[in-house]
């Protein structure tokens, strides 16, 4: 039985824990994972972090090597583009059925999200969860769970490079992107905000190639 903290057992604090410290860059790729080392670091016991490590090896943060123990995974570039053309499609998707759909106290959500985002002073990290609510009022509108949770799930796999792609395109580019999103969802125009999404993931895919030189 899961040992538990409040409403959330000892494993879904580890991988809370250790997934920010990966996708935060404490925990660089290449990083050797030893459970007595992560066990001390984050004061929790061994066995919810080597729950945690499986659950973070299935959505790509960590590989695990027989013999060898787990290490951090590096940045790859094929991973990358799988997973921005999977995210384009099933975000679009999203976005298609749910502009027409939002309703006044949704648009509303939306002009007090992009408010924050362009007043926002702090960290990517801060930055990126005020544009992921943001984005999920639009996908939520589409009323499909299944679709929402598989944007979730993905999100989590590309969080490094969701940060990596905002620091590479820059505020001023991101506020324009979604204030062209914002335009269609409020003219309700489903294909304009599906299109309005494809570019903006475009974008911070072709700026993380060509921060990496491989674009």
């Amino acid at each position: 039985m899961a040992e538990t903290t409040g409403y959330r057992t000892k494993r879904d604090v580890a991988v809370e824990l250790l997934r920010e410290a990966i996708v935060g860059g404490e925990l660089a790729p290449g990083t050797r994972l030893v459970l007595e080392e992560l066990s001390q670091r984050y004061s929790v016991s061994m066995t919810p972090i080597r729950e945690a490590l499986s659950i973070l090896e299935s959505e790509g943060l960590i590989v695990q090597h027989p013999h060898r123990g787990a290490t951090v995974a590096a940045l790859d570039r094929e991973e990358l583009l799988e997973l921005y053309a999977i995210r384009s499609a099933i975000e679009a998707l999203a976005a298609l059925h749910g502009a027409p759909r939002l309703a006044d106290a949704d648009t509303a959500e939306l002009d007090r999200l992009l408010a924050a985002l362009e007043a926002f002073v702090g960290g990517w990290q801060g930055f990126l969860d005020i544009d992921m609510q943001f984005h999920r009022v639009i996908y939520r509108a589409a009323g499909s769970r299944r679709w929402m949770e598989t944007i979730e799930a993905l999100w989590r796999r590309c969080r490094r490079y969701m940060l990596a792609g905002a620091s590479a395109s820059g505020a001023a580019t991101l506020h324009a992107d979604h204030r062209a999103i914002l335009a269609a969802c409020r003219a309700r125009d489903g294909a304009a905000a599906a299109e309005a999404v494809r570019a903006h993931l475009k974008f911070s895919e072709a700026r993380l190639l060509e921060q990496w030189g491989q674009g």
